[in-house]
């Protein structure tokens, strides 16, 4: 087993591991319910790990999850006046109040 990948919370370990998993790379999530230790144990060994089974997939592993966490986000606006990125939602910018594009 190796560890590819920390977590900031167990939402965001899930969805790391069912990426992983979509792909055909088992994975394991390890300190799962250690958010309740929080003030005991120092947060970094609390936060939810992913591990993967076979080590020979470590860098498929570390890829995919490169391309998740830089994948653009859906639904985002730049704003052609100032560059700001607005919800998709949003008919102006939050930050100059020009008009978004469609």
């Amino acid at each position: 087993m190796k560890r590819v990948h920390i977590a900031p919370t167990l939402l965001d370990a899930q969805l790391a591991a069912d990426a992983l998993s979509s792909l055909g790379i088992a994975t394991r999530i390890l300190n799962a319910n250690a958010a309740g230790a929080l003030g005991e144990v120092p947060f970094m060994q609390a936060q939810p790990e992913i591990w993967i089974d076979d080590d020979t997939q470590e860098a498929r592993a570390r890829e995919a999850l490169a391309a998740l966490s830089n994948a653009p986000t859906r639904g985002e606006k730049a704003c052609p006046r100032c560059g700001e990125t607005n919800p998709g939602n949003f008919l102006s910018c939050w930050q100059c109040g020009g008009a978004l594009p469609d």
